[in-house]
Order: structure tokens, then C-alpha cells, then sequence
């Protein structure tokens, strides 16, 4: 079972810029283009407003 301390060390691992590469390469942040009505876009952290405290909530699922 996967707990959030390993992932907040995963997320520092990899540093904010890498971590937010990947999720936005995954789609979190933007519309699925699929025809859904009030579909809107994700919320991500704007990545120069991001400090250890938003590292870590993404990095675990929660700051996304």
C-alpha cells in the first residue's frame, strides 16, 4: 500500500520541474476534448508558485 511520505521523498527526488513535466505529459491540467458539458480545465500549481509545501501535496495527489 502506497503512503504519502514516499511519495512526498519520490516528489523531492525528482524536483518540481520534472514532476510537473510528467503530470502535465499525463493530461492532469487540461480538458479530456471528449464532448462533456461544464467539463473544465484542471488546476495545477503554477510552477514558479510552487515551494515544499506544494511539492509535496502534488506529489501525493492532493495539490492537484
Amino acid at each position: 500500500m502506497p503512503s504519502n511520505p514516499g511519495f512526498v521523498e519520490l516528489g523531492n527526488r525528482l524536483g518540481k520541474e520534472t514532476l510537473f513535466s510528467y503530470i502535465k505529459n499525463f493530461g492532469f491540467g487540461a480538458k479530456t476534448n471528449v464532448d462533456l458539458n461544464g467539463e473544465a480545465n484542471g488546476i495545477l500549481f503554477p510552477l514558479s508558485k510552487v515551494g515544499p509545501l506544494e511539492l509535496a501535496t502534488t506529489a501525493f495527489g492532493q495539490g492537484i
